[in-house]
């Protein structure tokens, strides 16, 4: 039936997936021009809440939600979302197995971790499966719009007090975990100021403002910076940069 719509539920309380049989998986045409979003959460009263305040803005909706890691997996291949946002304490999965699995599927979706797990070893690990970026569930629903919006424009999801507390007890952990970055980057000295701010938990605008050159630049030095560090994202570069000695948290204001 040419622009029928089927209905996939779950009894498990998955969120219903609407599907245009024209195309088999994407369909959905009530999100065209809209960021969609994966929930991965074992809580089903917060994934049920979230889900509620994302569809409520005009330019964001949830496309799937699941409990199951094996489900997230194949609804992130399926469905193809620009955002996925993940809780590393899902059942009978950990949390960075999840990421790099996920990941390894979608390389070029954004995958924010948001959780009230703050420990410094295991987000570390979520950042080295290719994380772009962490939030604690006590985020304003403001922020974690502005935050999704911002992914889809280079930004990384993380909190610039909350950056700057993982990063001052990762620089002074005995964390095992390293980024398997270039030794020798050679990088410029606007480079390293980029770098410096970037681990800072600062915007491409408000570095931009700082060093008084433009996002479109910023976002150059950024690209530049990826390729001679062999990293993929922001949260890299800012774990990269601390566990480098590159920037010192107690002289910063």
């Amino acid at each position: 039936m040419i622009g029928s719509t089927v209905i996939l539920g779950r009894a498990d309380g998955t969120r219903p997936i609407r599907l245009d049989d024209q195309d088999g998986v994407r369909g959905m045409n009530e999100t065209v021009n809209k960021i969609r979003v994966l929930l991965i959460d074992a809580n089903i009263l917060f994934r049920s809440g979230i889900a509620r305040l994302l569809d409520s803005q005009p330019d964001i909706a949830v496309v799937g939600e699941t409990e199951d890691c094996l489900e997230a997996i194949r609804l992130a291949k399926s469905l193809e979302p620009d955002v996925m946002l993940l809780d590393i304490e899902i059942n009978e999965c950990d949390g960075p197995t999840l990421v790099r699995a996920v990941k390894k599927q979608l390389p070029d979706s954004r995958l924010v971790v948001l959780t009230t797990d703050c420990h410094a070893d295991t987000l570390l690990g979520c950042v080295l499966a290719g994380a772009d970026g962490y939030l604690q569930k006590n985020i304003t629903p403001e922020a974690l719009f502005e935050h999704i919006r911002g992914l889809l424009h280079g930004e990384a999801a993380m909190a610039p007090a909350t950056t700057a507390v993982l990063m001052k007890r990762l620089a002074t952990s005995n964390c095992t975990l390293c980024l398997r970055a270039s030794p020798n980057p050679n990088l410029t000295l606007r480079e390293y100021e980029v770098l410096s701010l970037v681990a800072r938990g600062m915007t491409n605008r408000r570095i931009g403002a700082l060093l008084d050159i433009s996002e479109n630049t910023v976002r150059n030095h950024l690209g530049s910076i990826y390729h001679k560090l062999r990293l993929s994202n922001r949260l890299q570069v800012a774990v990269y940069s601390v566990t480098h000695g590159m920037v010192d948290f107690d002289s910063a204001g």
